[in-house]
């Protein structure tokens, strides 16, 4: 399913819902108010909103409990977002001198250090769910920062929600503003910057998990021994009684050796852009098995020189390469041999004669057009494959893993998922931390700078409207620069 057709069905589930919901309240259906009434939900033209107040007294609990702990707790929370708070800062304002230099030119977005990522834009729609959880769990980590520290506060909590608006979750906590504002300054600071602090905090253990993973899995997956073979397409050129199997272990591409992912990219990549190595064999290997007949060049250069019976049988032609200094002919120029067998019994590749380490063994070249190459597959376990044909084809329909398991019931789904979840937890949380913190209306930086400009204007109390206009210019420069920002981002994004 394509990411036109899978945001047609989300659309689809939020109009049916949306529509039964009218539905079911305009004929005053009791049973349906009371259902919406106890479970908190509402339901909107494309958002679903959830309220709950079922947490609160573990919350409220959990807030009370290690009061000392707490109290370390978030006072690190309020020094750690000061410290980000300028770091923010200077990120919005050094992407706004980028993106003022940049201008119209084609190298749009290319000095920007915070992005917004789109699925299907920035990331493969096949990760929508990735980004849905990841997005929903900061969001829920972020606003049980702000209920702890509230309830540690003794400010009353109301409750907890989720908000979702087409596929984006967000979440929220409910507490008494009355009850904040009237805190000390310096209790008010541990409420607001609870969030930030916890998103640093979230993200550095996910990223912990994520430099730590080959460690953690160890015992049961290996990494950098080769490549594991998920899944293949049904249409893919390597399946056959002989041809490769899910499961099986990849380690070496030709004379290419593949320790992880990255090296089969590369191997199949090197495959494709250089010509066929050829195969050192002994000269009485050809003489035994040479089934040629007289060669004939075809059209698109390829020389055969066997029958039509021979090539069904798996036999192929091969040039016979001469060495730097003009050796004597000893074979002759192409000879019809049996390609597996040939391949299987050659001591190394070569591109000449003069790299085949014996005296009494040649370099034989197969005869191919430029597209069609032979790669030989080698695994840990079962025979090497011979795939005849473009090299792309085995990329394209073979999907691989780093992740080899070393019991067979085991699949590298799970540490893949793992990972994959850190990497996005890390980037996400990490953004929203530093996206918050910038003094922004309607973001915890908002309330941050007017905590401390009132912190640090304290002594003045008659100076109230100074202190309310910086505020305000401080909070509407840090809004605008990031609304220019983000539009500018978004524009050539999509466009």
């Amino acid at each position: 399913m394509d990411a036109l057709s899978v945001l047609i069905v989300i659309a689809l589930i939020h109009c049916s819902l949306f529509f039964f919901d009218t539905l079911f309240k305009s004929c005053s259906h009791l049973p349906y108010f009371y259902f919406l009434k106890n479970t908190g939900l509402e339901i909107q033209i494309l958002r679903i909103k959830w309220f709950t107040t079922a947490f609160n007294r573990k919350i409220i609990k959990w807030g009370m409990d290690r009061s000392k702990f707490w109290t370390a707790w978030f006072n690190a929370g309020v020094i750690i977002s000061i410290i980000l708070l300028p770091i923010a800062v200077l990120i919005i304002l050094k992407m706004t001198f980028n993106m003022w230099l940049a201008g119209s030119s084609s190298d749009t977005g290319s000095g920007a250090i915070l992005e917004p990522m789109l699925p299907g834009v920035d990331i493969p729609f096949n990760e929508l769910g990735y980004y849905v959880t990841t997005l929903a769990v900061c969001s829920i980590v972020h606003e049980l920062g702000h209920a702890l520290a509230a309830a540690r506060e003794d400010v009353q909590l109301f409750g907890l929600g989720i908000f979702i608006f087409f596929t984006i979750p967000i979440a929220y906590v409910h507490i008494s503003n009355e009850q904040l504002v009237a805190l000390p300054l310096r209790n008010q600071l541990r409420v607001t910057c609870a969030g930030i602090w916890h998103n640093i905090v979230f993200a550095t253990v996910a990223a912990a998990i994520l430099v730590f993973s080959t460690w953690l899995w160890a015992p049961l997956y290996s990494l950098g021994y080769g490549v594991y073979v998920k899944t293949i397409l049904p249409n893919s050129p390597v399946l056959g009684p002989t041809g490769l199997l899910e499961h099986d272990v990849i380690y070496k591409l030709n004379n290419c050796p593949v320790k992880n992912s990255e090296d089969w990219y590369d191997c199949i990549l090197h495959s494709v852009q250089h010509p066929t190595p050829g195969y050192c064999v002994r000269q009485s290997f050809v003489q035994d098995f040479d089934e040629s007949v007289p060669a004939k060049q075809k059209t698109n250069g390829v020389v055969n020189c066997c029958t039509a019976d021979s090539e069904t049988s798996g036999s192929l032609c091969f040039e016979y390469i001469e060495g730097p200094q003009a050796a004597p002919l000893h074979l002759p120029p192409h000879s019809c041999l049996p390609a597996r067998v040939m391949i299987n019994q050659s001591q190394n590749f070569c591109q000449a004669s003069h790299e085949c380490l014996s005296q009494d063994t040649h370099c034989m070249k197969p005869s191919l057009d430029n597209v069609t190459k032979i790669v030989q597959i080698k695994r840990k376990v079962g025979k090497d494959i011979l795939f005849f044909g473009h090299p792309a084809d085995i990329y394209r329909t073979v999907d691989v893993s780093d992740w080899v398991p070393k019991y067979s019931f085991f699949h590298p789904k799970l540490p893949e998922s793992l990972v994959l979840l850190c990497k996005y937890i890390t980037v996400f949380s990490a953004g929203l931390a530093i996206i918050n913190v910038v003094p922004c209306f309607f973001l915890d930086g908002q309330y941050v700078i007017n905590v401390l400009v009132l912190y640090l204007l304290n002594s003045r109390p008659h100076n109230k409207n100074i202190r309310e206009a910086t505020v305000l210019t401080i909070t509407s420069i840090g809004t605008l620069l990031l609304i220019i920002n983000l539009m500018y981002l978004l524009t050539n994004k999509i466009l």
